[in-house]
């Protein structure tokens, strides 16, 4: 059974989707308009008339199963039947912030927000190649101007070296896009950062946040339950 914490966590995610910009068709499917290229519906209308949707899914983009398994294998089958292969496998993972306290970083980090055209520029390519695929530098430019969004770099030795969003819905703090490119991988970078974001941001500044959600990031499952997160479900 999903937890309202667990839908909030899904919201969180598909609201941050439609900041970037999308539209909704008469069948109730939304889609994005460019990049993240992801078409949808509710989690709760998916269950309850899924393959009414896969008609309707525009060619190269990605339709998420929100609850993979034995509820959903009906669903996925039809999806296959119809020529779609699974893109990606998505984790979800929840950590309450409730009397949490962040573990040391080890790297020492300086955390910046972008704060220009041109840095969004360089935030989407860094971003890009951490997750092997081309970001729309329009759309990081006008999500960083949305109140409840930082979209975020973290510099060292002079240069940046990761990437993320933070987008707070409700009591959720959605942490995004978490990434290190391949060069710089294996060296507790993502680790780092992923600390420093729960100990300045989702404490401090965000301090009405009582849960942190951790979706679309590249940073390893381990990664993420070395500072506290478990997974959803």
């Amino acid at each position: 059974m999903e937890t309202q914490l667990e839908r909030a966590n899904v919201d969180n995610l598909i609201s941050l989707w439609q900041l970037m910009g999308a539209t909704q068709t008469a069948g109730g499917l939304h889609c994005s308009t460019r990049w993240p290229y992801r078409c949808w519906r509710s989690p709760a209308r998916q269950a309850a008339d899924g393959l009414s949707a896969i008609e309707c899914i525009p060619a190269h983009y990605l339709f998420p199963v929100w609850h993979a398994g034995e509820s959903s294998r009906i669903l996925e089958s039809a999806l296959s039947q119809h020529g779609l292969e699974v893109g990606l496998e998505q984790l979800a993972m929840i950590l309450p912030l409730e009397a949490y306290t962040p573990p040391p970083a080890g790297v020492r980090l300086d955390v910046r927000l972008i704060d220009s055209r041109q840095q969004a520029r360089q935030w989407s390519d860094l971003c890009g190649r951490a997750f092997g695929y081309r970001l729309d530098v329009d759309v990081i430019d006008q999500l960083r101007r949305q109140a409840d969004v930082e979209v975020l770099w973290a510099w060292g030795e002079g240069r940046p070296l990761a990437t993320a969003i933070l987008y707070r819905t409700g009591p959720i703090m959605g942490v995004h896009q978490v990434g290190v490119p391949p060069e710089l991988q294996g060296q507790r970078i993502a680790y780092a950062l992923m600390c420093e974001l729960l100990a300045s941001r989702c404490i401090a500044n965000w301090a009405s946040s009582r849960n942190s959600a951790s979706a679309a990031t590249a940073a390893p499952e381990g990664c993420r339950q070395g500072v506290g997160y478990h997974r959803q479900g």
